[in-house]
């Protein structure tokens, strides 16, 4: 693990007092090595950002804050900006400036209220965060506190028995068969309306083409302290590519999975023609003709991004 191979001691931040790096260790694995840009959002002292520094070696590290550490000195591989996390507009310059083609990583330890990390989140997860990247969401569970602003402690229906001794009792006595309690406060709500995201093709099951879709996620990890969410990666694949050669017109099957998306094809370069009306799903094309170049296209819903493409090709007998 990355971290046993830092001097922990030397970095001021509560990421080592919490002992969060046992939690992030194997999740951040992948990106050790690799050329990342992380956003950190809430920076503190600044420690944290010198520890993600030597924690990915070929990284670059930005951070923001509402409010900068004083003698703070970024050095390396290191900038810092000033704004809030609420600022849609200061967010995207930040990102365009710091990660014009998106962010890698994005670590979200600022105010822990439920409102504006809701706003932080979705802005960036869409707009400036890589596809197959992933966000955190440090300290949920300030929305369980009655002393955290937008905080309250978790009622329980009967304060006798706990919600999970609850669920788990056997007993017949209806009385005790109690339901969990609902608590939608500060940022456990918001994690709450993740996991709704995270189910989002059983929500919206049985609904028309276009109302239903699948998760923008393509894990939802819930730790005690923690909440990492891994943006899905679009997908189109052809198979098989190029199809083999024969008499006649061949045949291969095209596979694809989006968030809300919809396939086209191009022959030869010609205009594209709608191939399947859906964001996900696999669709026989069994006129696939030799010496031709069929390009399909994903899509999104609105038909304004490209989001994959592959080119298909049948050899001449």
């Amino acid at each position: 693990m990355r971290s046993k191979e830092l001097n922990l001691d030397s970095y001021n931040t509560d990421k080592i007092t919490h002992r969060y790096l046992d939690v992030y260790d194997p999740i951040l694995a992948p990106w050790v090595g690799k050329e990342i840009r992380l956003l950190e959002i809430g920076i503190h002292k600044g420690g944290s950002l010198q520890l993600w520094r030597d924690y990915f070696r070929r990284g670059a590290i930005i951070g923001i804050d509402i409010k900068l550490p004083e003698h703070f000195v970024p050095g390396e591989r290191i900038q810092i900006f000033k704004g809030s996390q609420s600022d849609k507009q200061f967010l995207s310059e930040v990102a365009n400036k710091a990660a014009p083609e998106g962010f890698d990583i994005i670590i979200d330890d600022a105010s822990h209220i439920g409102t504006l990390t809701k706003t932080a989140f979705w802005h960036l997860f869409d707009t400036h965060l890589k596809r197959g990247g992933l966000y955190v969401i440090e300290d949920w569970g300030t929305g369980y506190l009655d002393d955290f602003p937008d905080g309250k402690r978790l009622d329980v229906v009967n304060p006798s028995v706990s919600p999970v001794q609850s669920l788990s009792s056997k007993a017949s006595d209806d009385s005790m068969k109690i339901p969990f309690p609902c608590h939608s406060y500060g940022m456990v709500g918001f994690i709450k309306e993740l996991v709704d995201e995270q189910g989002a093709a059983n929500v919206t099951m049985g609904r028309p083409v276009g109302e239903n879709r699948v998760s923008r996620f393509t894990q939802l990890v819930i730790t005690p302290s923690i909440v990492f969410v891994s943006k899905l990666v679009p997908t189109l694949n052809a198979s098989p590519n190029p199809v083999p050669a024969s008499e006649g017109p061949g045949r291969t099957t095209i596979s694809w999975n989006s968030v809300n998306g919809k396939i086209y094809v191009s022959k030869n370069g010609c205009d594209e023609v709608l191939f399947a009306n859906s964001p996900r799903g696999s669709h026989d094309a069994n006129w696939i003709e030799a010496g031709s170049v069929y390009e399909f296209r994903l899509y999104n819903a609105d038909h304004s991004e490209l989001l994959e493409k592959v080119v298909v090709t049948k050899p001449t007998a």
